[in-house]
């Protein structure tokens, strides 16, 4: 059996951990560069669970967690807390609570939050900048029966986390004013013009030096549980690797000369909407049929929006190259497509390993149903950290995607 946490390589560390990009949309962003770390990666992954040597990696857990918040020492020493407006091209910096009102005085709910951060975090003593998401304050954290257990519950975002009371943990939540988690820690500097700048030193955090008292609960993105010991059987070792050769057999036949960047653009935006109806890639043909129409859709209100018959009658012949483009590039984006749900399909087998390893773990994830009733639910997803720092997420899109559109977000707990 091989300890679950190993490491992958795949993107080195360098700006703010603004966004990760899901391992199926590496060819849509970098092309054939990104369609081959994608494979690597899996390559690598499964070479590790069908090992039986132990190598050293850090997993963390992508919780469901917000606002995000990032605070710490700037370059001069001078304790700051932000959003992830602290990433601006101008960036809003907070030193003090009338700061936070001042910058931040359109989103009450924001400002509460990053106040009540300010105030439990100011005292202590950063070597660093550290970027996590905010959990529970006593305004939404709750107790509830779950099962005839006794839990501490609290909603962020989405998913419904919940501690048995009893527990350690729970006592400590319970215990706790706010609770906030840590996955990102930045390296710092000031730019010509003063403001301060970002770039990642590593994903994931060592919270154990970070100690703001009994009023705070604060933890890591780690993996909770060490007893997590996963490998693949023979089966899915065999479905992997013939999904890895399935993608490889499509990136061969795709023509980046015909499949150009803003194309790759448009497509992973239309991809988006599928997900959003609950759908991947399940037809490629159909997909780009719904592709064009939607691509035909996108042009036409943009031609509707323009105010000269000059004006549209160009916008209406540059849509017929367009679309001309993408019919002769067709074959190319039905192995996109199909390079793409290879790449899901194994991606999901991973993930499906690691949600039975988190099942395992005290702190529970739940959901509200239509029927405002707790129903047990998966982690957000996961993020892979290597010996570098580098970091790929995996998320199941379409199953978050149906919790986020499909639930009743504004339910709340109900009382035992």
């Amino acid at each position: 059996m091989l300890a679950y946490k190993k490491y992958f390589p795949l993107y080195e560390a360098a700006g703010p951990n603004k966004h990760l990009t899901h391992l199926e949309e590496l060819i849509l962003t970098d092309k054939n560069d990104g369609a081959v770390r994608a494979i690597n990666y899996l390559e690598a992954l499964t070479q590790i669970l069908d090992s039986d040597t132990p190598r050293a990696v850090n997993s963390t857990v992508k919780y469901d967690g917000a606002p995000a918040v990032i605070l710490g020492s700037d370059p001069n020493g001078n304790f700051f807390v932000g959003s992830k407006s602290v990433f601006n091209k101008i960036p809003k910096i907070n030193y003090s609570v009338d700061d936070i009102k001042r910058n931040h005085a359109e989103a009450p709910g924001l400002v509460d939050k990053l106040v009540q951060t300010f105030v439990h975090f100011k005292n202590l003593r950063f070597n660093s900048v550290y970027q996590g998401d905010f959990l529970f304050d006593d305004k939404i954290k709750e107790i509830n029966d779950i099962d005839g257990v006794q839990h501490v519950i609290f909603k962020p975002n989405t998913i419904v986390y919940a501690v048995p009371v009893a527990s350690e943990e729970g006592q400590k939540i319970l215990n706790s004013q706010i609770g906030v988690v840590f996955h990102t820690e930045y390296d710092v500097t000031l730019d010509q013009e003063g403001y301060v700048r970002f770039s990642t030193k590593k994903f994931g955090v060592d919270v154990t030096n970070l100690d703001p008292g009994p009023d705070v609960y604060v933890k890591d993105a780690y993996f909770e549980s060490d007893a997590g010991y996963i490998t693949l059987t023979d089966e899915e070792t065999k479905n992997v690797n013939f999904l890895i050769g399935l993608a490889r057999q499509q990136l061969l036949r795709i023509d980046f000369n015909k499949v150009t960047e803003k194309l790759l653009s448009n497509l992973n935006t239309y991809i988006n909407t599928e997900i959003r109806i609950g759908e991947f890639l399940a037809d490629t043909v159909t997909s780009f049929e719904r592709f064009v129409q939607w691509f035909t859709g996108r042009i036409d209100k943009q031609i509707e929006k323009l105010k000269s018959d000059t004006g549209r009658a160009k916008a209406a012949q540059n849509k017929e190259q367009l679309l001309s483009l993408i019919q002769d590039a067709s074959e190319d984006i039905y192995s996109v497509f199909e390079f793409q749900k290879a790449i899901k399909q194994c991606k999901d087998i991973f993930i499906q390993k690691y949600n039975n390893m988190m099942r395992e773990v005290s702190m529970k994830n739940y959901l509200f149903d239509t029927n405002g009733d707790l129903v047990v639910t998966d982690p957000e997803g996961y993020v892979a950290i290597d010996a570098t720092g580098n970091a790929v997420k995996f998320v199941d899109r379409l199953e978050f995607s149906r919790a986020n559109f499909a639930i009743d977000k504004d339910s709340k707990f109900k009382k035992k």
